[in-house]
């Protein structure tokens, strides 16, 4: 059979009919005449970098080559650029914001899961558990770690937040008896205790499956490699507190994490990587087939469009990679792909990243298969204007198997790829926001808001306030963070310190669960958010009090 799926390497010989003999873990392929010319420009970015810091924003072997005429070096960096886009990398922190240096991590983070405590769960294929995946919390706040090992390996899998704050994953990897086996396992991970729970196995075994968060608090899984190393048509529907069912007309058979996102419907639209485009209604449990995208993108990424619950953007991705992206509004009555703005340097196997001052962040990913010709340069989209602006260079390649987070502090947390230097490191990108003078302050905030309801918040800055939003915390693997969505809260001033805001209009809008709320100013400069619980009347389980996380506390 032709399999439509994409381990390391399979994606290709896959089409081809092949058998993939990949490892789970190789070395860089030697570097093509492209990669030659993209690694040339990563040096003279590196070396155009005039502030002080910036020379350790680049990889030591790049340093070391920073003595060379950099006047000979600039002209050939201009001679590479696109014509009438100047390739800007360095500037004021202000305009373009300032990395971090690289820290070190006990685990390579393949999977990073914001959590309502206001930690970041990474874990990965076993290295030093002999049991399962080695796990971590990371806290922002303290930069400790935290070990939370598993039995299982849950290597792959896929994830998705409860609305009680727990974390439910599905699937896993066994690589016994054929490749790229996936494991039938459910697990649930409590935040508030630190400790994960295997459920009931799922009705067939899924590695690279794609999980969706429902308005009723609900997990649609689909996707992924069975226990035959085999792509599995068959969709399951988790209910917390009463366990795993077959959709029985759900079933489709998908390349591996897919792209699904819930719409203000209820539907849900599949959006990639494969060029057709389909919605699913799991009430009829009927697919519809809607348009085409232009191409397939492999190893590409895509987003929900900050403020809109029904557009979605994708960028990036294909064999070889592009910098083609396209957005499209499913609220249309006839939803149609349509192209934006262009990445200014193609790549796959990067994340999207959506910030509080409503732009998408796409950081990392490379030209070269899993590993080779990194793209060390951010780019900063603008939905309104649809434009892309490039960023200073991170540190180290940040390919297949890194992850990106947005943090409650505004700062985003580049992490993993497991290959070379990148391995057990993270870094950390502060946006230009965080340059551009006094933040907003939240002074008071509920730990728990309705559909449609009206609530109170203070602020010293209510006066300056331009905008009030939902943030969903990320959780993130091969380039899928399918639960991102910034939802956007009407609010009039009422006088003095405090803002009248009212919840989302609906659970299908925002799905029930924990939010980061920003405060933006006219500025565009975001508060430190405040989680909060997002509920119906009754949602399915209780992991947290509802005003125990206001305010960015943490759930001990």
């Amino acid at each position: 059979m032709t399999a439509n799926w994409h381990g390391p390497d399979g994606d290709r010989r896959a089409a081809r009919g092949e058998t993939s003999a990949a490892p789970m873990r190789r070395q860089a392929p030697p570097p093509s005449p492209a990669g030659a010319r993209r690694r040339l420009l990563g040096l003279l970015i590196c070396a155009l970098l005039a502030a002080p810091p910036a020379a350790t924003a680049c990889p030591a072997h790049q340093r070391q080559l920073l003595a060379a005429d950099r006047a000979a070096l600039k002209a050939r960096l201009e001679g590479l650029a696109v014509p009438g886009k100047p390739l800007v990398v360095a500037g004021p922190a202000a305009e373009v914001g300032r990395w971090g240096p690289v820290e070190d991590w006990p685990v390579t983070p393949i999977h990073s899961v914001l959590l309502p405590t206001g930690e970041v769960l990474a874990y990965s294929y076993p290295y030093e558990n002999p049991r399962g995946s080695d796990a971590t919390l990371w806290d922002p706040r303290s930069g400790t770690f935290t070990p939370v090992d598993m039995e299982r390996d849950l290597f792959c899998s896929g994830h998705s937040l409860l609305p009680d704050g727990r974390l439910f994953a599905s699937g896993g990897n066994n690589p016994v008896g054929c490749e790229f086996r996936g494991t039938a396992d459910a697990h649930l991970f409590d935040p508030r205790r630190r400790r994960w729970t295997r459920l009931e196995d799922m009705a067939v075994g899924r590695w690279y499956p794609t999980n969706v968060a429902l308005g009723d608090g609900r997990v649609v899984i689909t996707a992924g490699l069975g226990d035959d190393c085999e792509p599995t048509p068959v969709m399951e529907l988790y209910t917390p507190g009463e366990g795993i069912e077959v959709v029985r007309g759900g079933r489709r058979e998908l390349a591996l994490y897919p792209r699904l996102f819930l719409l203000s419907s209820g539907l849900i639209a599949h959006v990639g990587p494969e060029a057709d485009t389909w919605t699913f209604d799991l009430e009829s449990e009927r697919w519809q087939h809607v348009t085409h995208s232009r191409f397939y993108r492999w190893d590409g990424s895509a987003v929900l469009v900050p403020g809109r619950t029904d557009e979605v953007l994708a960028v990036g991705g294909g064999d070889p990679p592009v910098a083609g992206a396209e957005r499209i509004d499913f609220g249309a009555a006839a939803p149609r792909w349509r192209p934006t703005a262009s990445l200014n340097l193609a790549r796959a196997h990067h994340d999207l990243v959506i910030l509080p001052d409503r732009t998408v962040l796409a950081v990392g990913g490379g030209l070269d298969g899993l590993y080779g010709d990194p793209v060390f340069v951010p780019e900063l989209y603008d939905p309104e204007a649809e434009t892309w602006t490039l960023l200073p260079p991170h540190a180290l390649g940040r390919m297949y198997h890194s992850t990106s987070v947005l943090l409650p502090d505004g700062r985003v947390l580049v992490a993993g790829q497991d290959d070379g230097l990148s391995t057990f490191t993270a870094e950390l990108y502060q946006p230009a926001y965080l340059f551009r003078g006094p933040r907003p302050q939240i002074a008071g905030a509920p730990g728990l808001i309705g559909y449609g309801s009206s609530f109170t918040l203070t602020s010293p800055q209510a006066a300056e306030i331009a905008a009030v939003s939902l943030v969903a915390p990320s959780s993130v693997t091969h380039s899928v963070n399918v639960g991102q969505r910034l939802v956007d809260l009407p609010f009039v001033r009422a006088g003095g310190e405090r803002l009248r805001v009212t919840g989302p209009v609906g659970p299908n809008h925002a799905p029930p669960g924990y939010y980061m709320l920003f405060l933006l100013d006219g500025d565009g400069v975001p508060s430190v958010a405040a989680w909060l619980r997002l509920a119906p009347g009754a949602v399915f389980g209780d992991g947290f009090e509802g005003g125990r996380l206001s305010a960015w506390s943490r759930a001990d």
